[in-house]
């Protein structure tokens, strides 16, 4: 069957030499979606930057629940020239990657209904699934179900936020403040139980990485809300200002994380639980410490709404 036939593989990497996929990967990089997340948050539409980021997290939390569910492995090892991915044990049903550039780019069109942003969205999934049957971590059918998968979340998503929205706001201050970082933390426990008693394999960064980020961009906005409340309605130039500005903080913060952690004894639960607390650092800067850094920068030069 083709959907789960390593031939497709093997006539890709026929196609086009390895390393060559390896480069194509990197447009499925987390880190991307990271960036435009944060851009659209802090330059475009704050309320909708928010739901976006939301959105994207629970689709790569839905997507982990599913490779539990399913239980389907990975293309064989030899398959997988790069020994990094052929020491990957987890389940590739469905891809997350192709399932993350769904939600994110099919969100993104939906919102803002521009030709441009579908053909670039198109782009992007399309290079997205071949790289990641390319480099031989997924067969098709598990890029296939991702996308599909990922349709099925935004569909559900754009007629259910809009109803779910306005009762949120009626909610209590403090339960509107509390039931993300709760959620994220049960989530996180939980997945670090189930490998600490041996229930399953280990959960890879995938959890620590989408709880982490929805933990500490939780946070992040009680402080944001109450001691910040920017505005996204300013001027061109202040948009192009945040945007390079909280970019250039938010990789260096990444990456000196990325630096500073590696300095940690590799230990399965150790690693895990530390790249949830660098995520949760990630999230919390993104969402108050820059948002603060722009006000003030703001303030003291006199920028005025749009």
């Amino acid at each position: 069957m083709i959907f789960f036939d390593p031939n497709v593989i093997i006539f890709l990497q026929a196609v086009l030499p390895y390393v060559a996929w390896e480069i194509l990967n990197l447009f499925s990089d987390p880190l991307i979606y990271v960036i435009l997340l944060s851009v659209a948050f802090w330059c475009v539409n704050k309320r909708e930057g928010k739901i976006a980021i939301m959105l994207v997290m629970f689709s790569h939390f839905i997507n982990i629940l599913l490779k539990y569910v399913f239980g389907m492995p990975r293309p064989p090892p030899g398959l997988r020239h790069n020994p990094e991915y052929a020491a990957d044990q987890s389940y590739g049903f469905p891809s997350g990657a192709a399932q993350t550039a769904t939600s994110f780019w099919g969100w993104a069109l939906l919102r803002l209904r521009r030709w441009s942003v579908a053909i670039i969205g198109i782009v992007f999934i399309i290079i997205t699934a071949l790289a990641r049957m390319g480099i031989g971590i997924h067969y098709f059918g598990d890029v296939i179900g991702g996308v599909i998968i990922g349709i099925i979340l935004l569909v559900w998503a754009y007629f259910l936020v809009p109803s779910l929205v306005p009762r949120w706001t009626k909610l209590p201050q403090s339960i509107k403040d509390w039931f993300f970082p709760l959620l994220a933390l049960i989530f996180f426990f939980c997945y670090f139980v189930t490998y600490a008693v041996g229930l399953d394999y280990f959960p890879t960064e995938n959890v620590a990485i989408s709880m982490g980020v929805v933990f500490g961009f939780s946070l992040g906005l009680i402080l944001e809300t109450r001691y910040v409340n920017f505005s996204t309605e300013v001027s061109k130039n202040t948009r192009i200002f945040r945007a390079i500005l909280g970019v250039l903080l938010g990789l260096t913060i990444y990456y000196g994380l990325s630096m500073a952690f590696s300095l940690l004894p590799v230990y399965p639960l150790l690693s895990y639980s530390a790249r949830f607390i660098r995520y949760t650092i990630v999230g919390f800067v993104g969402a108050f410490v820059i948002p603060y850094l722009f006000n003030y920068l703001e303030i003291r030069r006199g920028v005025t709404k749009s």
